[in-house]
């Protein structure tokens, strides 16, 4: 019996793996665990049908025309080598860029061995996931607290008043911070008489532990600007600590002056005396907290929201405190280390930021048409699914790359057109330490380190990316380091943790490390401003603001009566990998989530086909119809289309739909602080599907 823990998400939960013969018998949860303590959701608990597909590559495939043979490590690691260096030497250094999926995230020794092959070369054009997702709560760190990866979290085990918009945690874990088993967390906050409110377009999963309001989707901007305004006005800010620890009070309580209680409500559906309410119990609670992810981060104003929420944490004399938000340590203080590294720079030459060394991903079509990117290197990820792909352009843009590469699992979508798919690892097979943000940024609410041996060995054709990366530098003549042996050990050591071979003999289930008490993060050693002080009003933010808030309004009042797209997470996928276990999708497609009334006034029953069109493009997907949407909203599950998938064979006999091909790219469809994609909040028409309407649109 094997102990690790998953790498699924965040949550990291820890799991026991059965092994016979080199092979995964079974996977459970481990009850034994220091923090998860016998949790793990189907997503980890079924990863063994992930691994031991039988699509899975088992060694690199090279495509000769439409046709895919096997090839020799060394044969294709030099015709790659030997490609980059051509195009590095005929276009410069960042005509080759990287593309990275979440997985790659929970990869430690790949993002060190990709990033020091990428600086070898020079180049700064890095994509990923990260801006369809997290890049805008980067940003607002680095503006306000002085560096990217100061990540504050709920307080979890002490809050009394914790207000959640845009995420279902139940589903989907949490954003950038480890909560395994959220279900008994919230229902713990309810049990010792403290409140949990999600605000969503949606009845989410989580709200059975706690209440939900609903908000008109990507209007959440209005209802922080006034949530803030009304805590400022019925006194709920703490001068004291606003004087000694921050700046830009001022500056903050002008911009949000207008938005009222009654204005916001115009536009968010969330009724003045709601809102009031909210405030009051926020002011009245010993500890509060506001969280958001996902839902509100893929709006158009995924930055000021986050903003709103982080300052209205900090003045309300929460942030730092008991109850309130925390600022973790890591492993090492990974914040300070990457400061000035990941901190958000405009070195594309034009008006979109790199933002915690990520371009935006809705940039890449553009970025390959104009030449600037002519070869990729896509790692863990599935662009043509995860980025907005209006009429195709993306795929049509990838075809035109003199290289693209993908390393990962199957040969998916993006791997069709790859020139090399290279056979990776899973989870099972690599030692590892948990995410990069909780072991070194701390963003967990009680810390603690593991260490896992591989649980299985991959097969011969299999090779760690870490491999991969030191090849290609070899073949290509850079430098890089020579092996990680050594390196997770000297992370730990860097920590004062016990090595990793303490860790598995004496603490296979987790060793606990002491609570982040409260008052560690305020004054001037971690915070990271020029100043040391947090500001609540960067100029950025503060003008972005300023100048485009009432024409947002306005906008969305004139569209209050049109249907609105967001996605919805489905405890079953996460990703192109998990689409392909059979014991986890048994749905042959999705659906696009209706309410009754507009159920009613579109002429569709349950289980009947919609159109549903954005100015972008057109799906075709059955209905299903619910109370737990709102009014004038379409939900669509995300993580399905694979009609294409033909490397993915039960993904592709239960393909479903691809709701971003309903969002838009390019300069248009970015957000300009931090290059985030507009994927939620797209307005768009529902009507009955013609009979002849085929599930892409087409006729």
């Amino acid at each position: 019996m094997a102990v690790s823990f998953c790498r699924t998400c965040e949550a990291t939960c820890g799991v026991l793996v059965e092994v016979e013969d080199n092979r995964v018998l079974r996977i459970r949860a481990d009850r034994d665990h220091v923090v998860t303590k016998g949790y793990s959701c189907m997503k980890g608990l079924r990863f063994d049908e992930v691994h031991h597909s039988p699509d899975r590559l088992q060694a690199p495939i090279k495509r000769t025309g439409t046709e895919w043979q096997p090839v020799a490590w060394d044969d294709a690691l030099g015709d790659i080598a030997a490609r980059m260096a051509s195009i590095v030497g005929a276009h410069g250094p960042d005509a080759m860029g990287q593309f990275v999926g979440s997985p790659a995230g929970a990869n430690v020794l790949s993002g060190a061995f990709r990033g020091a092959l990428w600086s070898a070369i020079g180049s700064t054009r890095a994509y990923g996931t990260g801006t369809c997702d997290t890049s805008n709560k980067f940003r607002v760190n680095h503006e306000m607290y002085g560096a990217s990866m100061r990540l504050a979290h709920p307080d979890i085990r002490r809050v009394q008043f914790l207000l959640v918009l845009g995420a279902n945690p139940v589903v989907s874990g949490n954003t950038l911070y480890h909560l395994p088993a959220p279900a008994r967390r919230f229902n713990d906050i309810v049990r010792r008489g403290g409140r949990v409110v999600f605000a969503n377009p949606r009845r989410p999963e989580s709200a059975k532990a706690g209440e939900h309001v609903f908000i008109r989707p990507d209007t959440d901007v209005f209802l922080l600007a006034a949530f803030c305004n009304e805590l400022i006005l019925q006194g709920g800010v703490d001068r004291e600590r606003i004087a000694a620890h921050m700046r830009g009070f001022e500056e903050l309580r002008a911009a949000v002056e207008p938005w009222t209680p009654q204005r916001q409500e115009a536009v968010t559906g969330v009724s003045a005396d709601v809102l009031r309410g909210l405030v009051d119990d926020h002011i009245a609670a010993d500890g509060a907290a506001l969280y958001m992810a996902t839902g509100v981060n893929q709006g158009r104003s995924g930055s000021l929201c986050f903003w709103l929420a982080e300052a209205i944490n900090a003045v309300s004399g929460n942030l730092d405190r008991a109850g309130g938000t925390l600022m973790g340590r890591g492993l090492y203080d990974m914040a300070a280390a990457t400061k000035d590294r990941l901190g958000p720079s405009y070195d594309r030459g034009d008006e979109f930021p790199t933002v915690a060394g990520q371009q935006p991903a809705a940039m890449l079509a553009d970025d390959i048409e104009s030449g600037k990117v002519r070869g990729l290197i896509v790692e863990a990820s599935n662009p043509l699914l995860a980025v907005s792909n209006p009429s195709g352009r993306l795929t049509k843009a990838l075809a035109k790359l003199d290289l693209l590469v993908c390393i990962d699992l199957f040969r998916n979508e993006t791997g069709n057109l790859a020139h090399y798919v290279l056979a990776a690892p899973t989870w099972l097979e690599r030692a590892e330490i948990p995410y990069a943000i909780q072991s070194f940024a701390g963003a967990m609410p009680v810390p603690y380190i593991t260490y896992s041996e591989a649980c299985v060995q991959p097969a011969p054709g299999v090779q760690h990316e870490w491999w991969i990366y030191s090849r290609l530098a070899e073949e290509m003549g850079l430098p890089m380091p020579p092996s990680p042996e050594g390196l997770i050990d000297a992370a730990l050591a860097a920590g004062g943790a016990p090595s990793s071979a303490e860790l598995v003999r004496n603490h296979p289930h987790g060793l606990l490390i002491d609570h982040d008490p409260a008052e560690t993060f305020l004054g001037p050693e971690r915070v990271l401003t020029a100043d040391r002080l947090v500001d609540l009003a960067p100029a950025a933010i503060v003008d972005t603001f300023c100048e485009h808030a009432d024409d947002f309004y306005r906008r969305e009042l004139a569209d209050r009566d049109r249907m609105k797209l967001i996605g919805k997470r489905e405890m079953n996928r996460i990703n192109t990998s998990s689409a392909n276990a059979p014991g986890l999708v048994r749905e042959r497609t999705n659906f696009a989530y209706l309410h009754p009334a507009d159920a009613e006034r579109t002429g569709v029953s349950d289980g009947e086909r919609v159109s549903v069109t954005s100015e972008f493009g057109q799906v075709v997907i059955p209905v299903r119809i619910s109370d737990e949407i709102m009014p004038r909203t379409v939900a669509i599950p995300q993580c399905w289309g694979h009609a294409d998938a033909d490397g993915l064979s039960h993904a592709q006999d239960h393909p479903g739909v691809n709701s971003n091909l309903l969002a838009g790219d390019g300069p248009h469809n970015v957000e300009k602080l931090s290059g985030m994609a507009h994927l939620s909040g797209i307005v768009v028409t529902v009507s009955k599907a013609q009979p002849t309407t085929t599930l892409d649109g087409s006729e």
